[in-house]
């Protein structure tokens, strides 16, 4: 596969736009059917007269159908995207990511998933089914699983079949809400899984950005210690990675405080301890849930995805061993590329 796709590259090196394309328009209607052919343009960010004659393409080949709800996949379009994501994956090189990957993160396992999930959405539920995967051969009877909040944690959610899990798992959140979406706080997330792989599940229904007195009190109160002590002693975590900017938005953090963020060089918060880039933890917000201090004995699984986050993932692989890591291709090209300015060189 390696020499038919070298010798493509010096004989067709078009080739490589096209396929992409087309293999943006097979993932996206995979994961969205029935979905319009507008949607589709503002989605992939592709003018709607290329979609247009891309689909045309698709249909004559048998790969799609069209309806008034929308385009759909046939039966042979789905087996041909599932096909064309391996040769994606040769064409764009990701074995070789992934090896790159694997001299940065201390992790068992690190899978790259081909494209920008900030640029088309289909990459993040990509992310969650990698993610589940990885669940799959993970999770064993009697488990307790600490989830955390967000989209990327959302898509790993709607990628779970329920079916074939082990027994008696519990889900408990990482942390407390953040005051964003209900769907994506940190306790949603954990009762739409515990639901889906057919556990058993523990909330804390408490915001994570009381103040610190409020917090102290809290954490007394019978019913929270209960489930804090659940969550520490959680065998499995997976959980995402915030930069500071993200982490600004979502926890409504005063100006004055974002100032000392900046001065102390923050650029990662992972529940709710910052870091710098050389992974020294520089500023701790108070919040109630796991501890980056809890993670030593855990099999924890990160994910994240858009170049913005190569810096927050750089400074958090500095600190913590992973079980897994899953990432998009983007945030992967921009991490060798911060490398590259520095001391260390690629092969």
């Amino acid at each position: 596969m390696d020499k038919f796709v070298s010798l493509q590259r010096r004989i067709a090196p078009e080739i490589d736009k096209l396929i992409d394309i087309r293999y943006s328009i097979l993932r996206h209607v995979h994961f969205y059917q029935p979905i319009g052919r507008r949607t589709l343009s503002q989605q992939l960010t592709v003018k709607e007269r290329t979609v247009r004659s891309e689909l045309q393409f698709l249909r004559r080949q048998g790969f799609i159908s069209v309806s008034p709800s929308g385009v759909s996949l046939t039966k042979e379009g789905e087996d041909i995207f599932h096909q064309l994501g391996q040769y994606v994956r040769e064409l764009r090189e990701i074995a070789r990511l992934e090896e790159m990957m694997e001299r940065l993160f201390p992790a068992r396992k690190i899978v790259v998933v081909a494209g920008d999930s900030k640029r088309d959405p289909a990459v993040k539920k990509d992310m969650g089914r990698a993610v589940v995967g990885i669940l799959r051969e993970i999770v064993r009877e009697g488990d307790t699983i600490a989830a955390g909040g967000g989209t990327t944690m959302a898509a790993v959610v709607e990628a779970i079949v329920p079916s074939g899990w082990p027994r008696n798992i519990t889900v408990v959140p990482t942390r407390g809400s953040l005051g964003e979406d209900v769907e994506i706080q940190a306790d949603s997330i954990a009762v739409e899984m515990a639901k889906l792989l057919g556990g058993t599940y523990r909330v804390l229904n408490v915001p994570d950005n009381l103040h610190p007195d409020t917090i102290s009190r809290i954490m007394d109160e019978p019913r929270i210690k209960e489930i804090l002590d659940l969550i520490r002693t959680a065998t499995i975590v997976v959980h995402g990675v915030g930069t500071l900017e993200e982490m600004v938005k979502r926890r409504n953090i005063p100006p004055k405080e974002v100032e000392i963020l900046k001065s102390l060089g923050a650029v990662a918060e992972m529940f709710g301890y910052y870091f710098d880039k050389d992974g020294n933890m520089v500023y701790y917000s108070p919040s109630m849930g796991i501890r980056p201090e809890d993670l030593a004995d855990k099999k924890t699984i990160s994910v994240a995805g858009g170049a913005n986050k190569a810096q927050a993932l750089l400074a958090v692989a500095k600190r913590h061993h992973l079980e897994a890591l899953v990432i998009d291709e983007a945030v992967a090209l921009e991490m060798i590329k911060l490398q590259d300015r520095g001391k260390e060189r690629w092969p």
